[in-house]
């Protein structure tokens, strides 16, 4: 589906925020996304896999303070995210995110709870295990579904992989195939009901660790939104 010019893309206020954030917002497009996934003023929205919470930030201005905002993220992540997490929530900066530290056997989510949830650059890590590391879609997507509301929507992005390789490249390239996310998510009580072009870049081949210098947050994402049926 082509994808409109949002009416939230030029009235999301993107000031006041880190330096690091304000230079992601190039390639991230957050106002556009977060229009394209349709969050709105008042809405409760989960950031799984949150990571340092830029996601959470922005979320936090959208739904205002009659909206809530639950930021997630298991302990494996707080070598990567504990810093700017410090620096994002300190002295209650951010008053309607609730700051979730969970595992996939109990990620502590209310039932019939939220309006949406992002996924971003999460969902790969659902599909292998490593030392320290243990995150399944099979433990985490059942809760997700009974988390949202009937009809919420669930947002994923990632980093996109080779045509038919399924999970093949999770772990090497931190990569997997779009196909096999749409069949596997419909398999799992989630309809896609839209996509967008918005992060494509027709110059990553998909052979490529997604870490490398030349594409550093410029890979070619898919943009995903399913809603619970």
């Amino acid at each position: 589906m082509a994808f409109s010019a949002p009416l939230l893309a030029g009235s999301l206020d993107l000031t006041a925020r880190s330096d690091e954030d304000t230079q992601q917002d190039v390639n991230l497009k957050p106002a556009q996304v977060i229009d394209f996934a349709g969050v709105k003023e008042g809405d409760q929205v989960l950031d799984l896999l949150a990571g340092g919470g830029y996601y959470s930030e922005l979320l936090s201005r959208v739904v205002g303070d009659k909206g809530a905002v639950t930021l997630q993220i298991p302990k494996a992540y707080l070598k990567y995210a504990e810093e700017s997490l410090e620096i994002r929530l300190a002295n209650n900066r951010l008053k309607n995110v609730t700051y979730l530290l969970s595992e996939a056997d109990n990620l502590k989510l209310a039932e019939n709870t939220y309006d949406s949830a992002f996924l971003v650059l999460g969902f790969h890590d659902m599909f292998f295990q490593d030392k320290g590391w243990n995150f399944t879609a099979d433990e985490v997507m059942p809760q997700v579904l009974k988390s949202l509301k009937s009809g919420g929507k669930l947002l994923v992005i990632d980093h996109d992989a080779a045509e038919k390789s399924g999970i093949r490249d999770v772990k090497s390239l931190h990569r997997i195939d779009s196909a096999f996310v749409k069949a596997d998510l419909e398999k799992r009580g989630f309809k896609l009901i839209k996509t967008s072009k918005l992060l494509e870049n027709s110059a990553d081949d998909h052979s490529k660790l997604v870490f490398v210098p030349e594409l550093r947050r410029q890979t070619d994402r898919f943009v995903m939104l399913f809603e619970k049926i």
